[in-house]
């Protein structure tokens, strides 16, 4: 029996605008803290033995990836990613365990990769299995790097977009695995000589003594700038390991902007924007002015190309004007400058909860006709997930929503499971304003 869909409109996913932007937002580089907790470590093939590949082909890709022990003590993930068929990732997971990480703040990854961007991924318990919390691995080809990622980094997400949820509980984290879905075809390889946790009494012990942070403070001319990294959450961060280099606008570098934008940018409801601006002006690594000089570009946080260039008989850093440079710090340097780096930004609209229903049924019946119905479970699974939690849905819908997830629980037959969380997707479809 076929399902049908009686929608025709083509929906495309749209993201929440720059709602990845907290994803990842610093990952530093330095000597491990005194006291962590091992989570994975990879010395011999047994450690394999608890983890899983999970590729694109559950949704109908063709995209290949699995993992292997390394030469060196490491677990190697490598494959070839194809956008064939809709598909457009791959990745791999340890088995569900109890990995006893409450007390801890974040996670510790040693990993070597091919310059492409990967997502690290946690779950926890009593999860939807198409979901998991996600925040941004960079890597630079061939090089070993030790990446922090702090728990409030991960964002809930599935099938590209982040949905609402609460802070990760340590806790409760029971699973962490490595994705890559960056839309970019070809072989990638990504090698982890471990995963660690680190403890809060670790991070209370290090000294931040004349930190990123600390310098900006003392230098009395950059309030505007502390404010609004204070306001988009990045205080800590740019107080941690490093090295970072930032690009400091001065005060009077903010002023120049017109009266009440930087008012409203440090608004709650704008703080994804203002995280973009910020991360536009921080480059990863400690990159003295005379290095900047020679490469000629960097690349900021945000994704921006900043340009480092004489002209006139000064030099430029992107649009400004260097104002004093390689103002040593203990977690990295820092370049004055007297003028905001504005990104290019594009802004988009979130899907509204009749948009998700029907994407979900769009992406779901072909799955389900194809025979792919543990693919075609998970997308109408943590639609409902989703639905449960957003505006606009009313709560008879909400109710029908949550007795649809109980009922399928108690359902061992997919197929089955696919039929209930249609129908109740359907009745809500039919309760919204559209």
């Amino acid at each position: 029996m076929n399902q049908t869909t009686y929608y025709v409109t083509p929906i495309f996913f749209s993201r929440k605008f720059a709602a990845s932007l907290l994803l990842g937002v610093l990952s530093f580089s330095n000597e491990l803290p005194a006291a962590e907790k091992d989570i994975a470590t990879f010395s011999n093939a047994k450690s394999l033995e608890s983890w899983k590949s999970v590729n694109d082909g559950v949704m109908g890709g063709v995209s290949e990836g699995g993992f292997k022990l390394g030469d060196q003590g490491d677990l190697v993930f490598r494959g070839k990613l194809s956008l064939e068929n809709n598909g457009g990732f791959a990745s791999i997971r340890m088995l569900p365990q109890e990995l006893d990480l409450e007390g801890t703040t974040g996670i510790l990854i040693e990993h070597r990769g091919d310059g492409r961007t990967y997502w690290v991924d946690l779950r926890v318990k009593d999860q939807p299995s198409a979901s998991s919390y996600r925040a941004y691995l960079d890597t630079k080809k061939g090089e070993w790097q030790t990446t922090r990622l702090a728990f409030d980094q991960f964002k809930l997400q599935a099938f590209g977009r982040e949905l609402p949820s609460k802070a990760i509980d340590p806790k409760s984290v029971n699973s962490v695995g490595f994705t890559i879905a960056d839309k970019k075809e070809g072989a990638f390889q990504l090698e982890i000589k471990s995963v660690k946790a680190n403890d809060k009494q670790a991070d209370a012990k290090k000294s931040k003594k004349g930190d990123i942070v600390d310098v900006a403070k003392s230098a009395g001319s950059f309030k505007t700038l502390l404010a609004a990294a204070s306001a988009a959450g990045l205080v800590d961060a740019l107080s941690g390991d490093g090295p970072l280099t930032v690009l400091a606008p001065t005060d009077e570098a903010f002023a120049k902007i017109p009266a009440g934008v930087v008012e409203k940018l440090l608004l709650p409801e704008n703080k994804d924007q203002l995280v973009a601006i910020l991360k536009n002006h921080v480059i990863s690594g400690k990159v003295s002015l005379a290095k900047a000089l020679e490469v000629r570009e960097a690349a900021s946080l945000q994704g921006s190309k900043i340009s480092f260039r004489f002209e006139n008989g000064r030099v430029l850093v992107g649009k400004a004007a260097l104002l004093s440079a390689d103002i040593d710090a203990t977690n990295g340097v820092i370049h004055v400058i007297d003028a905001v780096l504005i990104p290019e930004m594009k802004q988009t609209e979130p899907l509204d909860a009749a948009e998700l229903v029907e994407l979900a049924i769009e992406r779901g019946v072909p799955l389900f006709n194809d025979g792919e119905i543990d693919g075609c479970k998970a997308v109408y699974e943590i639609t409902i997930e989703a639905l449960r939690s957003m505006k606009g849905v009313p709560k008879d819908s909400q109710k029908v929503l949550a007795e649809a997830l109980t009922k399928a629980k108690a359902t061992k037959s997919s197929r089955d499971q696919c039929w209930i969380y249609r129908e109740a997707m359907d009745a809500t479809w039919k309760s919204l304003d559209k």
